[in-house]
C-alpha cells in the first residue's frame, strides 16, 4: 500500500508538557512514529514522502491568523528573548466565555492561550515544519484516492484532529483529517465521510465540519463527560444548520466491553455506508 510519511516530524520534540499539575516528559513524541514506520517497512509498503504543497487547503479549513500564527510562533517566542530559545512556550491564560477572541492581543503569551484549547500542545522550532508536512502527506494521499486509487495510508506526526478551525490542542496544531476530506470535496467527491475511533473525541474535526453537509463526521469514543476533550463530543450533537444529521458521536462510559465498542463500530459503518 501507498504510504506518506513525514520525515520532518523529528523537529516537533517537545522535552515536556504538563500533565495533572507537573511538568513531565512529553508523551507525543518521534519514538511514536518509528515504532510504526519499523513495522511498515518491514511489510514491505510503498514508503513516499509528501510532493504537493497543501497551503491552499489549509485555508480553507483553518482560519488564516491562526496559521499565521503557528507558523511564526517560535520566530516570534524568540524575538522576546533569545534565551528563550531554550524555553517552551506555554499558555497561562484563554478568552473562555464572558471574554472576546476575535482583537487578537499583542502579547505572545495571551496569542498562545487564544489559540489554544490546553497547555499540553508545546511549540518548538521545528513545529512548523512537522505539521505542515504532515498535512501536506494527508493531502497527497487525498488527491491519490480522488484520482483511483483504492486505499492509501498516512503514518504522520503530529496528529491533528483536536485541532479546530482557529485553535490547536492535544498535540494537535493541523487538522490532517479535515485536509484529507477537503481535498477529495475539491476533486469532486460527493460522498466523504471521517471515520474517527481514536480513544478521544475528534472534536476539532466536528467543529470544522459541523455545519457543513458535504462531509459526514462519525465518531466512537470515551464519553466526554469524564475523558478529554470533556466539552464536546456528547451523542446530542448532531449537526448544525445546513449540518444537522452529518454529525454521529458514539461515546462509550469507562468500563466499556469490546463487544459494545464493536456494536458501536457497527452502528458507525452503517451510517457510513
Amino acid at each position: 500500500m501507498i504510504t506518506f510519511f513525514s520525515d520532518l516530524h523529528e523537529g516537533h520534540a517537545p522535552a515536556n508538557e504538563f500533565y495533572r499539575g507537573e511538568l513531565v516528559p512529553c508523551f507525543e513524541k518521534p519514538a511514536r512514529a518509528h515504532y510504526v514506520l519499523d513495522e511498515l517497512k518491514a511489510r514491505g509498503h510503498d514508503l513516499r514522502f509528501p510532493a504537493a504543497d497543501s497551503r491552499a487547503v489549509l485555508e480553507r479549513i483553518h482560519t488564516l491568523r491562526y496559521l499565521r500564527f503557528v507558523e511564526s510562533a517560535w520566530s516570534q517566542w524568540i524575538a522576546l528573548d533569545p534565551a528563550n530559545a531554550n524555553v517552551q512556550p506555554f499558555p497561562s491564560a484563554w478568552p473562555v466565555r464572558g471574554l472576546r477572541s476575535d482583537v487578537e492581543p499583542e502579547n505572545f503569551v495571551a496569542k498562545l492561550g487564544l489559540y489554544s484549547m490546553d497547555n499540553g500542545t508545546p511549540l518548538v522550532e521545528g513545529t512548523w515544519r512537522a505539521v505542515k508536512q504532515s498535512a501536506d502527506a494527508a493531502f497527497n494521499a487525498a488527491q491519490l484516492v480522488a484520482g483511483g486509487e483504492r486505499g492509501v495510508f498516512c503514518a504522520t506526526r503530529p496528529p491533528g484532529h483536536h485541532a479546530g478551525a482557529d485553535f490547536m490542542g492535544g498535540y494537535c496544531f493541523l487538522n490532517n483529517a479535515a485536509v484529507a476530506a477537503q481535498t477529495l470535496r475539491d476533486n469532486g467527491c460527493e460522498r466523504v465521510a471521517i471515520l474517527d475511533v481514536d480513544f478521544h473525541h475528534g472534536n476539532g474535526t466536528q467543529e470544522i465540519f459541523y455545519e457543513r453537509n458535504d462531509v459526514l463526521f462519525v465518531s466512537i469514543h470515551g464519553d466526554p463527560r469524564t475523558e478529554y476533550p470533556f466539552y464536546l463530543g456528547h451523542a446530542d450533537e448532531q449537526g448544525g444548520g445546513a449540518g444537522e444529521d452529518f454529525n454521529l458521536n458514539l461515546p462509550l462510559a469507562a468500563g466499556t466491553a469490546s463487544a459494545r465498542w464493536f456494536d458501536a463500530l457497527e452502528v458507525a459503518c452503517d451510517r457510513v455506508t
